[in-house]
């Protein structure tokens, strides 16, 4: 199989073609989705919610490290973080065996949100499991052209940044600096989001 089952419209987030409960994280939407339940949330709650920035996300992923990931350089250490393509996912798409790291996560698809370790900040699965959208759109050249002090993405794009990697995503997506991006309608079933609540 290498198909993503996932990727036919007759799926959704509801039901993205493989087992999910509400433990897990929501995939199958678009950046548009991940505004909306945004707004919605800040209304139902009081508070505001929103997609973090680009450069808050990396913060957040970071939580103080200069590695390549918060569990150091070593792509082995990844499957104590991060739900990724391992040997749990190799069985499903044989074709990429050799990008499979060499543990299990026990995780063939997602995982429950929480299931493997925090980062210094206390924050879970910011590698793995789903890619996160965030507020910004993309340009090649975002940090080049930024302030130090919290840069923000260009006013106007055509994709906007997801970040993180996802259970599908080989060792070398799952760096905290990795860049990606999607249009704005994309759905797909390796990519969700994480809301920031902004401080009252």
């Amino acid at each position: 199989r290498d198909n993503f089952e996932g990727r036919n419209t007759r799926y959704s987030w509801r039901n993205p073609g493989f087992p999910q409960t509400d433990d897990h994280p929501v995939v199958n939407v678009t950046w548009n989705d991940a505004v909306a339940m945004a707004n919605w949330l800040s209304r139902v709650e009081g508070h505001r919610y929103r997609l973090p920035t680009e450069a808050q996300w990396e913060y957040a992923a970071r939580a103080g490290t200069r590695t390549r990931s918060y569990a150091g350089d070593d792509p082995q250490a990844l499957v104590r973080i991060a739900n990724l393509y391992d040997q749990d996912t190799r069985r499903y798409w044989p074709k990429w065996a050799d990008q499979a790291l060499k543990g299990h996560d026990g995780f063939a698809f997602t995982a429950p949100v929480g299931r493997l370790a925090a980062n210094d900040f206390g924050l879970h699965d910011m590698i793995g499991n789903v890619w996160e959208w965030t507020a910004d759109w993309y340009a090649p050249d975002t940090y080049a052209n930024s302030p130090l002090q919290d840069p923000q993405g260009p006013e106007q794009g055509e994709v906007r940044v997801r970040r993180g990697a996802s259970w599908h995503s080989w060792s070398f997506y799952a760096r905290v600096s990795y860049r990606n991006w999607n249009l704005p309608d994309t759905r797909y079933t390796l990519v969700g989001f994480r809301l920031l609540r902004e401080a009252d």
